[in-house]
């Protein structure tokens, strides 16, 4: 498998898992630490889902 391809998996692997774990977080949160919790949580996911968008556009040596 290219490495290209393989980082690609990675990175949309990462966005989703920690995407649903924020969402998850968010949804049952009970207090505003849980909810900063989950804030945090979807920093990473964003994150991740921007260097997928933006992968197309790096130059390769």
């Amino acid at each position: 498998m290219s490495k290209r391809m393989l980082s690609t998996i990675l990175l949309f692997a990462i966005g989703v898992g920690f995407a649903i774990a924020s969402f998850t977080m968010f949804l049952h949160a009970q207090s505003r630490d849980d909810v900063i919790q989950a804030l945090l949580y979807a920093v990473p996911a964003v994150a991740a889902f921007g260097a997928i968008i933006a992968l197309p556009f790096r130059q390769t040596p």
